[in-house]
């Protein structure tokens, strides 16, 4: 399933486009590499993304793709949440 197909069924992102332009502006990474939109997800794959601000940095490991969208509690049995954390002041170094 390509990668901004699965954000949005697993209700990691709101919607599809959203999900897209995450990629579009290179805020999602897939197995440590800048992920484009059509990139494809398989089982075991880990997915890294930052939000729009920047404040916040995610990690899932996918451990099922669904066939096509499903619920928000479904949706937490196909992946697994590796880390999130908050960037206390993305704008600064250090």
């Amino acid at each position: 399933m390509r990668i901004d197909l699965l954000l949005h069924a697993l209700c990691l992102f709101k919607t599809r486009s959203q999900a897209t332009k995450a990629c579009a502006e290179g805020r999602v990474w897939l197995d440590g590499q800048p992920a484009r939109a059509s990139r494809e997800v398989r089982p075991g794959s880990r997915i890294r993304w930052r939000d729009a601000l920047g404040r916040t940095e995610e990690e899932v490991e996918v451990i099922e793709v669904p066939a096509r969208q499903v619920s928000r509690a479904a949706a937490k049995d196909c992946y697994r949440e590796v880390f999130k954390r908050v960037i206390e002041d993305p704008w600064t170094e250090g």
